[in-house]
């Protein structure tokens, strides 16, 4: 991307920057391809929190460092040691809270991903709302062949990304996804060449920010209540979230600028 990109905060693991009001959140572990131990969650949380908090921001980008993986997943490295687990002896690897708030954020949230989404990586990736990839990705969770139960919510994200006779063969089997396949079967909404990948990631990513980021709220809000209601209450669910869109500064600009037959410019109010 040739967006110039500033720090916005200082953290060991993880890089986060802003630009243009666009909010990047960069896994920075590559030589262990961007896997994660359980400070890498604490200092991403951290950083989605000031994202969501920032009315600055109207897109948050989610990736991961050197163009080989998005994330490999928890680093099997730290097995064993120190604040690996909790009190109790659970794995403190826990991506739940972090895909929660990525679903409940009021900004969309994409992943750009290059290389390896794998286990716990390719479950952060099923929380966010785009999966913008490079032709090089392999994505999945194999832990089922080493008879590894589920832990990072793929029963609920994958039947609703693609479909349940899909996802069933996924889980069950553990296989893995290409870029061909992967696109096709609507995981990846855009896939380009990893060469391309920074140029035409950038132009869609430009786009997203320049749209309105009160009514992009009201939709991705929509969407999600309609995954756990039934179709009388998602209904009036919508209505209700169309009547207090619609007396915003962007809705009046949006209306304004299809009468003057010009480009609409928003300003988040």
């Amino acid at each position: 991307m040739s967006i110039q990109w500033h720090a916005a905060g200082q953290y060991e693991d993880i890089l986060y920057e802003q630009a243009e009001g666009i909010a990047k959140i960069t896994i920075n572990r590559p030589e262990v391809h961007n896997s994660f131990r359980p400070g890498t969650l604490d200092e991403l949380a951290d950083a989605f929190e000031d994202a969501a908090t920032d009315d600055s921001i109207g897109v948050v980008l989610f990736t991961g460092a050197g163009g080989r993986a998005f994330c490999a997943g928890g680093d099997q490295r730290i097995r064993g040691h120190a604040g690996y687990e909790d009190h109790s002896g659970s794995p403190r690897l826990n991506v739940l809270p972090l895909q929660r708030f990525i679903r409940e954020m009021p900004k969309p949230v994409v992943a750009l991903v290059c290389g390896w989404a794998l286990g716990h990586g390719w479950e952060l990736c099923n929380a966010c709302d785009m999966r913008l990839c490079a032709d090089n990705i392999e994505v999945g969770d194999h832990r089922v062949a080493r008879s590894i139960g589920l832990n990072g919510g793929t029963s609920w994200f994958v039947p609703r990304i693609i479909g349940l006779g899909r996802a069933l063969e996924l889980l069950m089997t553990g296989r893995h996804l290409l870029a061909d396949e992967a696109l096709a079967w609507g995981w990846a909404n855009r896939v380009w060449p990893l060469d391309e990948f920074d140029e035409r990631a950038g132009e869609y990513v430009d786009m997203l920010a320049g749209l309105p980021t009160i009514a992009v709220s009201a939709y991705k809000d929509a969407v999600e209540f309609s995954s756990a209601h039934g179709l009388r209450e998602s209904l009036a669910h919508e209505l209700e979230s169309s009547l207090r869109t619609r007396g915003t500064e962007d809705a009046s600009e949006g209306r304004a600028s299809f009468h003057e037959k010009r480009t609409p410019v928003f300003k988040g109010r």
